[in-house]
């Protein structure tokens, strides 16, 4: 499995780019109300992109043998990843345009500090370097 280690964190550092710039592509589109948000393909694709991200991000746990209850920094990282994900449904859901432009700062956030968690590999990412 640790030749399986490097083509797993480029595609799982792959999709992340992908995913992330998708989110925050449709994310702004939503909020100037672009019409093209409700066709079928834009909310398929989030899904299947995420499926792929997350399969790769399991088998980066196996190949390494890192897991989230025995290493601090990876539960953040969970932690923060359903931070993201319920703030992403909240604000594609909310009408008001003070919540959704809340939702949308809030999902983006818990992004940036999943990125400095897996960078720092310290659960309080950025901050530990203070």
């Amino acid at each position: 499995m640790a030749e399986m280690y490097l083509p797993l964190k480029h595609s799982h550092l792959l999709l992340v780019a992908i995913s992330l710039s998708f989110f925050a592509v449709r994310g702004i589109a939503h909020l100037m109300k672009a019409s093209w948000v409700q066709r079928k393909w834009t909310r398929i694709a989030p899904h299947i992109i995420d499926t792929f991200l997350m399969g790769t991000g399991i088998a980066l746990m196996f190949a390494t043998g890192l897991f989230p209850i025995e290493q601090d920094w990876l539960t953040a990282k969970m932690i923060l990843l359903v931070g993201y994900i319920m703030f992403g449904i909240k604000f594609m859901r909310a009408k008001d345009v003070m919540k959704q432009r809340s939702y949308f700062a809030a999902a983006l956030i818990c992004v940036l500090l999943m990125i400095t968690v897996a960078r720092t590999h310290h659960p309080l990412g950025m901050f530990s370097l203070m």
